[in-house]
């Protein structure tokens, strides 16, 4: 098997399963699940759905790599807000973007690829394939998949996608920077996915009752019977803290003899103290 780079096929592999791995975590979330990349023998193993109910976006990346990610028609109405190719390529940028980054590579082109067929030419005549489906029970709803430069057999990378019955936009054909998140706004598709990935992520909440500062004398004299003088009044709410960050304030209940709280105030950052 000819690589088209001048290192061996398993770090091709490697380097591509990386890649993938990196994809399709963005893609997972609440009940989707992503799987674990692997070599493909026919690009058509990708296709996730129907073959009339799959799109998304190719990528060419400057160092010849391209990434293919395709999703069902339902999970780009989720992720994307919709199925047309607008709503696609913005909704899917958020993975080009952080791919380039993770590899230090920038895009050169995006390709709509508007059904089945579109993402089989766009894959094909790749000398090495890594793939990983996006899985939602039993079901394939996505998959991303790489691949290195066209085999020897190719004159260059194929990089455009099979004829449709409607002209296919090529959304980019200029490189794109990697991304910039200093200010930059987001579409709600992006951010509602980008929201999605976070779901599962545990976070440490803290009740503070109040604080006190001690000199070292006064740490040191402290005994079991001693009385430590807080700076929050009697019945005053307690502070309620999101991995160090004040995010409410409450006031402390007992439930089957456990302590807990009960929100009274949501506190917006630039109200924060």
């Amino acid at each position: 098997m000819s690589t088209g780079f001048d290192v061996s096929t398993e770090d091709v592999i490697a380097l591509l399963s990386e890649t993938v791995e990196r994809g399709a975590s963005l893609l997972a979330g609440g009940s989707r699940l992503a799987g674990p990349a692997a070599l493909q023998d026919e690009p058509a193993e990708l296709i996730p759905g129907a073959p009339g109910d799959c799109l998304g976006v190719g990528v060419v990346f400057e160092d010849g790599t391209v990434v293919a990610t395709t999703i069902v028609r339902s999970l780009a109405a989720e992720l994307c807000g919709g199925d047309s190719a607008e709503q696609v390529v913005s909704g899917l940028q958020v993975v080009s973007d952080e791919l380039a980054a993770g590899m230090q590579v920038p895009v050169v082109e995006s390709v709509w690829l508007a059904d089945a067929d579109a993402v089989v030419s766009f894959l094909s005549g790749r000398a090495v394939v890594v793939g990983s489906g996006i899985f939602d029970g039993d079901q394939v709803v996505g998959t991303v998949a790489a691949a290195n430069a066209a085999s020897a057999a190719s004159a260059a990378p194929t990089t455009q996608p099979a004829p449709t019955t409607q002209p296919t936009p090529v959304v980019s054909a200029t490189p794109t920077a990697a991304p910039h998140h200093g200010g930059a706004s987001v579409s709600d598709a992006v951010l509602a996915r980008g929201l999605a990935l976070l779901a599962d992520v545990n976070l440490q909440v803290t009740a503070e009752l109040g604080r006190a500062h001690l000199r070292v004398s006064e740490l040191l004299a402290l005994e079991p019977g001693a009385v430590v003088d807080l700076d929050r009044e009697a019945g005053s709410p307690v502070d309620l803290l999101v991995n160090g960050t004040l995010f409410a304030r409450a006031e402390v209940i007992v439930i089957d003899n456990n302590y807990a709280v009960r929100i009274t105030e949501l506190v917006a950052k630039n109200t924060a103290p």
